[in-house]
């Protein structure tokens, strides 16, 4: 039996996954040095449900094909099986791919197979998130107008004929039009903040949809970094927008909190929408904890 298994979604990437996947995989036959298998996913979390069923039949690298929602999948399937002999590698086939672009993974196939030969791993911290279920991010978690801007890209598929991190400006801008901050009170730490909540994001990685929300994250750091903004009104939120694509914001900019902690709590008075790596998956629950797990799982580097 082998021990490697490519995890294939053909839906990413606008769909476009399905028709690169032969191409991919006379490259894999041709150059990858290991014996493997691949599966399809079929909807959102059977990724998850493959990665489990694989690593109870005993394989140990786990290898996504897709995007960050499609990698979100096989990182909880890794994290909650609780086994430490466990290597996750990529095939990059989304449309952003903030993480694989913050830890300078190749985009060309062949340089991916050459890195996944190799097979140099690192071990990597993880934010984890308990609302109404348990998720775990590689990248990024968040609530506000984040998350919902994920929701109008992972589970209404606005857009999705755009191929790019242009979409998620577009997505942002419809999102701030009918966007209505939420009371709510955060411990992070010890500090604490009150307010209208318009977006909270925490993790490891410095960006997400191309946005650099977290320019203060160390990607194999001890500490999740995270950002708050705090009362931002539609003009506001606007003008902000820019500042965080370039990732310039500071907390000299009133409203906006920024930091590393190791816990986070939120208390919202209305649900909020609570996403792990562009995943929406919490969306009753009005207490939120967010913890960095430091040295979580093993990722294959190039």
């Amino acid at each position: 039996m082998s021990s490697t298994l490519f995890v294939i979604n053909p839906h990413s990437r606008g769909g476009k996954t399905k028709s690169s996947w032969p191409k991919y995989l006379r490259h894999i036959e041709q150059n990858y040095s290991h014996t493997f298998d691949f599966k399809m996913a079929d909807g959102i979390g059977s990724g998850y449900d493959i990665t489990r069923n694989a690593i109870d039949d005993g394989y140990t690298t786990l290898i996504g094909v897709g995007g960050e929602g499609t990698i979100n999948e096989l990182v909880n399937g890794i994290y909650f099986s609780q086994k430490t002999n466990l290597n996750l590698g990529f095939i990059q086939s989304g449309t952003v791919n903030d993480y694989q672009q913050v830890i300078e993974w190749p985009k060309q196939i062949e340089e991916q197979i050459k890195a996944l030969n190799v097979a140099q791993t690192k071990i990597t911290p993880l934010t984890f998130v308990s609302g109404d279920k348990e998720r775990v991010a590689l990248n990024i978690a968040d609530t506000g107008i984040g998350a919902t801007i994920a929701y109008m890209a992972s589970i209404e598929r606005r857009l999705k004929w755009i191929k790019s991190g242009f979409r998620y400006t577009l997505l942002s801008l419809r999102a701030i039009r009918k966007w209505k901050n939420i009371g709510a009170k955060i411990r992070i730490d010890d500090r604490y903040i009150e307010g209208d909540l318009t977006l909270l994001m925490a993790g490891f990685s410095t960006q997400t949809g191309e946005y650099k929300i977290l320019p203060h994250a160390n990607i194999w750091g001890d500490q999740m970094a995270y950002t708050v903004a705090i009362g931002f009104s539609k003009l506001s939120m606007l003008k902000l927008l820019g500042v965080l694509k370039k990732g310039e914001h500071t907390e000299e900019i009133s409203g906006v909190y920024m930091g590393h902690a190791n816990k986070i709590s939120i208390e919202t008075e209305k649900p909020l929408i609570f996403e792990t790596d562009g995943e929406p998956f919490s969306y009753e629950s009005t207490e939120i904890i967010v913890k960095a797990i430091p040295k979580a799982i093993n990722v294959i580097q190039a």
